[in-house]
């Protein structure tokens, strides 16, 4: 499957039940659902990605993991697979973010929606600018 290029930024409100509304450009791409993941070890999102593009994202960058060996790996594969759910999206778009995530994230009220080529990201939009500052600031 040919995957379009993830880009651009959206704010949007999280509804009281945990729900965000995909930006309309992504609705078609993500209609039969999304696998939502938090990468623990990397940044304080969540990523959203097409089924397809998860299936080749984990063949290429977590299949390839010797647990057997490497028992860092191992405990790296069990934070992405507890942190990893599949959603659909309702009929107006929106995917139910899983409780646990918003809570560990501190997602409330507004989300930015960030496309980052193969995959969107979901941000707290005061935790992302934290971390933008941080990077501006580190790399001067």
């Amino acid at each position: 499957m040919q995957h379009p290029l993830l880009s651009g930024v959206d704010e949007h409100t999280i509804d009281p039940k945990g729900r965000v509304t995909l930006p309309a450009r992504y609705r078609e791409y993500f209609q039969h659902g999304a696998d939502l993941v938090w990468f623990p070890e990397r940044e304080p999102c969540i990523s959203v990605f097409h089924p397809d593009a998860w299936r080749e994202y984990d063949a290429k960058n977590i299949e390839p993991l010797n647990t057997f060996e490497d028992t860092d790996a191992e405990w790296r594969l069990r934070e992405i697979y507890e942190n990893r759910y599949f959603v659909e999206p309702d009929r107006q778009g929106r995917l139910l973010l899983p409780a646990q995530l918003v809570k560990d994230l501190g997602l409330s009220g507004k989300a930015r929606i960030m496309g980052v080529r193969t995959h969107l990201e979901i941000w707290d939009p005061g935790t992302y600018e934290e971390r933008k500052a941080e990077r501006r600031s580190k790399n001067g």
